[in-house]
């Protein structure tokens, strides 16, 4: 099975629906900050996973569509957003849309995506789906936001701590990052009627899938050229202080010289390259690259374990081979 070929097929999908719906308006520069990011590419894996799960239970995959491009302006939306807190110059190898076209414009840009979130949703209200499932959507949403919200906040709150735990990290990035993941795998489900069990299982494919996929970039960043991933720096988490898997595990054992010189690099504007290597040696030899990786395989495993609920197809084949995409993926 090629699934980098019919991960593209997929995203073209979504790519013709995006560029459809965000038209050029005036003001001007309001509308080029709002198409940026949405615009810019992405692996569009969460319209993509609404897609698989509606088909995996016997749905038809063209009424996920409205969905899946809600979710897709529903995370560029965060992503603008994140992009600020956390103060990013590049994404997807372009400025971030507060650099292009300064801060106001990207957090209006930003909110109005939320606002083209529930536009189109309003395309499955009843009766093109049922007040039950469309109720269920609506607030599986609105539940997704807030733990997203909690989340970030978790996020910049542990950027100040050196003792946040591997637990408390699970759960900040479960809410973070794996949320929409979550909305996916439920929703393409209920868009197809699935079984309470099928909708159930494919909502934890999505959760446990998101964590996967937040602990590969937390790993890329600092074992790839970031050239591919249209970044600037290896090991720009660390520049930024991020509190990433590798982070705790290497605070939990290192020794008291090593952890001062984690504690010096971390979030410090002034470290250059070569202490961001020191890092990397550090998590190296404490075992931290290690760690994560084996969370990796742990995690694909239970991932896969979602899918025994389902009937063999070639969707339920392609969830399968997304889940060893998102340990071996090199962008």
């Amino acid at each position: 099975m090629d699934l980098e070929y019919i991960l593209q097929q997929r995203a073209k999908i979504f790519d013709m629906a995006l560029n459809g719906n965000l038209t050029h308006r005036e003001p001007k520069v309001f509308y080029d900050a709002l198409r940026w990011v949405p615009l810019s590419g992405g692996k569009r894996l969460r319209p993509i996973l609404t897609m698989l799960s509606c088909e995996a239970v016997g749905g038809v995959p063209e009424a996920t569509i409205p969905l899946g491009v809600a979710l897709e302006y529903l995370h560029n939306s965060t992503l603008i957003h994140d992009d600020i807190i956390d103060k990013d110059a590049w994404r997807r190898g372009l400025q971030t849309t507060h650099e292009k076209f300064g801060v106001p414009f990207a957090i209006i840009a930003g909110d109005a995506l939320i606002g083209e979130t529930y536009r189109m949703l309003s395309y499955m209200a009843p009766p093109e789906l049922n007040a039950v499932t469309f109720k269920e959507i609506i607030r599986s949403i609105a539940d997704a936001a807030k733990n997203f919200y909690e989340g970030e906040a978790m996020d910049i709150e542990f950027s100040d701590r050196y003792d946040v735990t591997i637990p408390q990290y699970l759960t900040m990035v479960e809410k973070k990052t794996a949320q929409l993941y979550w909305l996916a795998g439920k929703c393409g489900a209920l868009i197809a009627k699935g079984s309470r069990k099928q909708v159930e299982n494919l909502a934890q494919y999505g959760l446990l899938f998101g964590i996967m996929f937040q602990i590969k970039d937390d790993l890329m960043n600092i074992l790839i050229n970031q050239t591919s991933l249209g970044k600037q720096q290896v090991g720009s988490d660390i520049l930024n202080g991020k509190r990433t898997l590798m982070v705790i595990h290497a605070f939990s054992q290192v020794n008291e010289k090593d952890g001062k010189k984690l504690r010096r690099i971390l979030g410090n504007e002034k470290a250059t390259q070569s202490d961001v290597f020191d890092v990397i040696d550090i998590f190296r030899k404490v075992g931290s690259i290690g760690y994560s990786e084996t969370k990796l395989d742990d995690l694909r495993d239970r991932v896969k374990g979602c899918l025994e609920v389902l009937d063999d197809s070639e969707s339920k084949m392609i969830l399968s081979e997304l889940a060893d995409y998102s340990v071996t993926r090199t962008y």
